[in-house]
C-alpha cells in the first residue's frame, strides 16, 4: 500500500508528483536482475558493460542496473572497446558482487503508479535478492527522491523540520542495522543545526536556508539530503560552498532508507530506516520529539 500525498500535483508543472527510487541488494547478477525487470515491465534489455545495463520500459522509461562500485564501472567502460567479451572483467564483477550491491535506479514514477514496482521486487526477492539483514557485511539501502509540491522556501522548511524532529525517533524505532550506523552515509543533523531550523522565522529567505544548511552540513551524507534540491534552486551558491560532481540538480530531495530488506509479506523491497516507509510502528510522541530536539543528536556515525 502506498499513501498518496494530499498535494498530488506539482505546482510548477501541473503534473502528478513523481518519485525516483534506487534499490540496493545482493544475491543476483546484473543479467538476472535485468531479465526479471524486463519480464515484469514488458521492457527490453540494453546491454552496456559488464557492470552496467539498461531496461527500457515502454510505459515508465529507462531503469538503470549497475554494480554500485565506481571503480568497477569505470574499469569496465575503459576495457569495453579493447575486450568486448572480457572474461577478466566478468570474473571481477562476479567477485565484487559478493560484497558490492546491485543497484536498480528507477526513472521518476508518478506517486499514484508506484504499485508497478511491487511485482518486480517480489520476483527479485523470489529469485534470491537479499538485503542488509542477510549478512553482517551488507549495508544496503533504498533511496527515495520525491518531487516537492512546490519550491517555496516555507514548503521546503516544513519538510526539513519534520525530519529533524523525527530523526532520533526513526533511528531508534526502526532499529537501523549496525552495518549502516558505522558508515557515514546517514549521519544525523546535529543539535545546533536542528535548533537553527526549528527557530526560523516566517520570513527566512532561500539564501539563508541554503547557507545555513551548507555551513553545518557540507556533505551529501545525510539521511535527508537537500543538496540536489539546492543545486536546482541556486547552483552557483551550492557549488561555491560544496563542489561535488556527484550532486545532480533536481527538484527533489533524497531520503536515505538505510536498512533495506526483502519482505515476502509485502512483496516489495522494504526499508526499516530513516524514512519509516515500511514501518507499522507508532508515530513519534510529543515526548519523543522534545527529547529529539534537546538530547543532543550527534553528527558522528551511530
Amino acid at each position: 500500500m502506498y499513501y498518496v500525498p494530499d498535494a498530488l500535483k506539482c505546482a510548477e508543472t501541473g503534473e502528478t508528483r513523481r518519485v525516483g527510487i534506487e534499490i540496493e541488494f545482493a544475491g543476483l547478477t546484473l543479467e538476472q536482475t535485468a531479465d526479471i525487470l524486463a519480464a515484469g515491465l514488458d521492457g527490453t534489455t540494453i546491454p552496456d558493460t559488464e557492470a552496467e545495463c539498461l531496461v527500457k520500459s515502454p510505459d515508465h522509461g529507462e531503469f538503470k542496473i549497475e554494480l554500485d562500485w565506481q571503480f568497477g564501472k569505470e574499469l569496465a567502460r575503459d576495457r569495453q572497446d579493447e575486450y568486448p567479451n572480457d572474461p577478466a572483467m566478468e570474473w571481477l564483477t562476479s567477485l565484487a558482487s559478493q560484497v558490492v550491491p546491485v543497484e536498480v535506479v528507477c526513472p521518476p514514477i508518478a506517486v499514484d503508479q508506484l504499485e508497478v514496482l511491487d511485482a518486480v521486487t517480489e520476483e527479485l526477492r523470489k529469485a534470491g535478492g537479499v538485503g542488509t539483514f542477510d549478512s553482517f557485511f551488507y549495508a544496503f539501502g533504498v533511496h527515495l527522491n520525491p518531487e516537492l509540491p512546490d519550491t517555496r522556501t516555507k514548503t521546503i522548511i516544513r519538510y526539513l523540520k519534520a525530519f529533524l524532529l523525527a530523526q532520533e525517533w526513526l533511528i531508534e524505532t526502526h532499529k537501523v542495522d549496525l552495518s549502516r550506523r558505522i558508515t557515514p552515509y546517514i549521519d544525523l543533523f546535529d543539535t545546533e543545526y536542528t535548533n537553527i531550523v526549528l527557530d526560523y522565522p516566517e520570513d527566512v529567505t532561500e539564501a539563508q536556508l541554503i547557507d545555513d544548511y551548507l555551513a553545518h552540513n557540507p556533505t551529501r551524507n545525510r539521511g535527508f539530503d537537500m543538496t540536489p534540491l539546492f543545486r536546482h534552486l541556486d547552483e552557483k551558491r551550492l557549488v561555491t560552498q560544496l563542489d561535488d560532481d556527484r550532486i545532480n540538480a533536481r527538484q527533489r530531495f533524497t531520503i536515505v532508507c538505510p536498512t533495506a530488506t526483502w519482505k515476502p509479506s509485502t512483496g516489495t523491497c522494504t526499508s526499516h530506516g530513516i524514512s519509516g516507509a515500511s514501518s507499522k510502528n507508532s508515530r513519534p510522541t510529543t515526548e519523543n520529539l522534545k527529547r529529539s530536539r534537546h538530547s543532543g543528536a550527534s553528527t558522528t556515525s551511530r
